[in-house]
């Protein structure tokens, strides 16, 4: 996926209040973005990701105030999950959860049904 696909689907998703691209990098063959976007219901989502030809590195950090709800990321340090390296943090535990490769699409809808939850 590239850095405009990502931009594009934030600021076309209707739970994102407000997106600022903190750093945008490309540089054939590699791209790389940080950004935030505010949600709503006082949700923020850290946004860091860079691809290139043979690898992809990502994180999508959700946080309430200075709680943090879920990060999933793709950072090798979990060698012991099935989903190798994919894998998501859930609030306060310790250790993750297995996770599948995930996009910026995914998390969208994930936390669109996580608004729905808590009307």
């Amino acid at each position: 996926m590239t850095i405009s696909k990502i931009v594009s689907a934030l600021s076309s998703s209707e739970i994102v209040l407000e997106l600022k691209v903190l750093k945008a990098i490309v540089e054939p063959p590699v791209q790389a973005l940080k950004a935030r976007a505010t949600l709503k219901d006082g949700y923020l989502l850290e946004i860091s990701e860079s691809v290139g030809p043979d690898f992809r590195r990502y994180s999508y950090h959700l946080q309430k105030e200075d709680a943090m709800i879920k990060r999933w990321d793709n950072s090798p340090h979990w060698k012991n999950l099935k989903t190798f390296p994919y894998h998501v943090h859930k609030g306060n535990e310790a250790e993750p959860r297995e996770s599948p490769e995930v996009f910026i699409e995914d998390v969208l809808r994930k936390v669109k049904k996580l608004l729905s939850l808590n009307p």
